[in-house]
């Protein structure tokens, strides 16, 4: 993902409360888990099931039909379709052009049988004001239509509000990023203990918040 890219995953409403009974506030992240389970793969092209449950592991769609037809010809009138994958039977990818600053995307995988979604998420490019008017707006009207909710990359749930949404973007290392990169990237630094006595450059400090 990219720095300047906000990600919201989406579940359906509906599996959420026959999971917990209620709507939870925030859903676990196993951080710790992911970081194990990414440091044993040896094959990138063949990554097994992970062994712990978490929001991202949960098989939200199981009882959810989802029309995928129609939900992704809405989909196609805020994004391009991506150059690649166009003949999966298992999934559909979408990506704007970063370079006129509308890396917005989309991503949809399901099983190519039972056509039951198993993952389901979007990112939305805060360099260009219009990314957040159209694209962000038109999949939180998608998601309001069909009774789903969003969470964020830390887990944090929403019912899909752009109130809601514009409060979470202005708390999100995006928004950190792009209103002052060098304040940002100084912070990065401090946490992983990567500051020098001597004057780092920026190209550095964006160096080491991406090893």
């Amino acid at each position: 993902m990219a720095v300047w890219q906000y990600q919201l995953n989406i579940v359906p409403k509906k599996a959420v409360l026959e999971k917990y009974g209620t709507i939870p506030n925030e859903l676990l992240i196993d951080d710790e888990s992911w970081e194990q389970y990414w440091e044993n793969i040896v094959d990138i092209e063949n990554l097994p099931k992970p062994n712990f449950e978490d929001a991202n592991t949960i098989k939200w769609w199981t009882d959810i039909k989802l029309d995928l037809k129609k939900t992704a010809e809405q989909i196609d009138k805020l994004v391009t379709r991506a150059n690649w994958g166009q003949n999966s039977s298992d999934c559909i990818n979408w990506k704007g052009n970063s370079e006129v600053k509308e890396d917005n995307d989309c991503f949809i995988s399901f099983d190519p049988n039972s056509q039951i979604i198993e993952d389901f998420h979007f990112r939305v490019d805060l360099r260009k004001k219009e990314n957040i008017t159209k694209f962000l707006s038109g999949m939180l009207n998608l998601c309001e239509q069909n009774n789903l909710m969003v969470f964020n990359i830390n887990g944090v749930l929403f019912e899909p509000k752009s109130d809601l949404i514009y409060e979470d973007l202005k708390k999100s290392n995006t928004v950190a990023f792009l209103t002052d990169p060098e304040k940002f990237l100084d912070k990065i630094a401090e946490k992983e203990n990567k500051i020098q006595p001597k004057k780092v450059g920026l190209w550095s400090k964006v160096k080491a918040y991406f090893e």
